[in-house]
């Protein structure tokens, strides 16, 4: 390839910027792309936990007859619930009997229940209903990234035994 003088370099000069134009796309779209993971992961947890919660729910009102044949002496014998970590959960049937086993977070999701005065519980919480369908008190659970509670899903259990999944921004202290 014949070159003039004034062209020596010049292969490396644009690629050195193609480089440069490359990193500045990659800047945008990084933290984009980091926060679609964030809101996908929780919302996929979220679904999972709610539906383990509703399953715990409906059982409990099916089996509430059927298990005092079985030798339960109280309804706590024999009730299904859902016992959250700060990493997984697991559905319990009596006292601490798995029914279900371990289900793992993604990676930097947490979940925590929420206490009457606001305050987040890290580690174990229970999820329990009585044989009506009706929780034992009124119950919220966030599950979020680790770092970003202000964009978690609170999951709320109301003394009636409605549940509910609330998306959007949460206000957390």
């Amino acid at each position: 390839m014949v070159r003039k003088d004034g062209q020596r370099g010049s292969m490396l000069l644009e690629l050195m910027l193609a480089l440069v134009v490359m990193l500045i796309l990659a800047a945008q779209v990084l933290p984009q792309a980091f926060k679609f993971y964030r809101q996908a992961a929780v919302e996929y947890e979220a679904e999972k936990l709610l539906a383990d919660i509703r399953y715990c729910r409906n059982a409990n009102r099916l089996t509430a007859e059927s298990a005092w044949n079985h030798g339960a002496q109280s309804s706590d014998k024999h009730n299904l619930f859902v016992r959250l970590y700060s990493g997984y959960n697991c559905i319990y049937v009596g006292e601490a009997d798995v029914l279900r086993g371990r289900n793992y977070y993604l990676p930097g999701i947490r979940a925590s229940k929420e206490k009457e005065n606001g305050t987040l519980v890290e580690g174990q919480a229970d999820i329990k209903f009585d044989d009506k369908e009706k929780p034992k008190a009124l119950i919220t659970v966030l599950i979020y990234y680790d770092g970003y509670p202000q964009e978690g899903r609170e999951i709320m259990v109301s003394k009636g035994g409605r549940i509910r999944m609330e998306r959007g921004k949460v206000d957390r202290r």
